[in-house]
């Protein structure tokens, strides 16, 4: 019965790396992309903690990566509390 369904997602433990480009319907997402989404950030935004702080990105650059990382993440997680 299930196997067939196109829209049944299978669960993966672990997101995969999961940004907005990436998701079936990018005006209506699903929860679980929109998780996939959030935690890739999460992860972007470490990634991008460990290389300003070993200095292998400019203070500068570092500085409005992480930024620009915080914002999305904001907008992103704001979908999931959007009235319907």
């Amino acid at each position: 019965m299930f196997e067939d369904d196109e829209k049944l997602i299978e669960f993966v433990p672990k997101y995969p790396h999961t940004l907005p480009q990436d998701w079936a319907d990018t005006g209506n997402p699903t929860v679980y992309e929109i998780s996939a989404t959030l935690d890739t950030l999460k992860k972007m935004y470490a990634d991008q903690v460990k290389d300003l702080s070993q200095g292998r990105v400019g203070t500068e650059i570092g500085e409005e990566n992480l930024r620009n990382i915080a914002t999305n993440y904001q907008s992103i997680k704001s979908i999931l509390f959007e009235p319907r």
